[in-house]
């Protein structure tokens, strides 16, 4: 198993050798995130989902006691609130998403909330960017009544 194949930037790399890939992820030339493969794996997996990588480059392949316990459930329940109530929850769950999926990367954080962590941060950004828009059309058409308001009262 010493033919690797990495998924790094969009672009495939491979067959490389198992120490090429850590020395990749020690230079930051590859990322925890990026995936790679080898025969005799069953699907691509993130580098610091494979032990013999996670090792390497000093990642954290599961909790320990020294990590931030995740708050992945936090992010997840202000996204949605985000969604359903006030944008301004929506912006607080984007910037903890952010934050705490960098610590996660970082190894400061139990990485086992990635996952909801990411939708909180993502139901942030629809939050947000949709209540930007409808803002932005509200303030719009309120300008387009003032300017016919205004026509109409100079007509008469």
């Amino acid at each position: 198993m010493d033919q690797w194949y990495a998924l790094v930037g969009g672009s495939q790399y491979g067959p490389v050798p198992l120490e090429t890939l850590r020395q990749w992820l020690q230079e930051g030339r590859m990322t925890s995130q990026d995936h790679v493969w080898s025969p005799g794996m069953a699907n691509w997996l993130p580098a610091r989902d494979v032990p013999e990588l996670a090792a390497a480059a000093n990642l954290p392949t599961s909790y320990s006691p020294s990590m931030q316990p995740h708050r992945g459930t936090v992010v997840l329940v202000l996204g949605i609130l985000g969604l359903a109530m006030c944008f301004i929850l929506g912006i607080v769950a984007w910037v903890m998403g952010n934050n705490d999926l960098r610590e996660i990367d970082n190894g400061q954080m139990d990485p086992s909330g990635r996952g909801l962590t990411q939708a909180g941060r993502i139901c942030g950004m629809i939050s947000v960017i949709l209540n930007t828009v409808i803002i932005g059309a509200w303030i719009l058409m309120m300008i387009i009544m003032m300017i016919i308001g205004l026509m109409a009262t100079a007509t008469a």
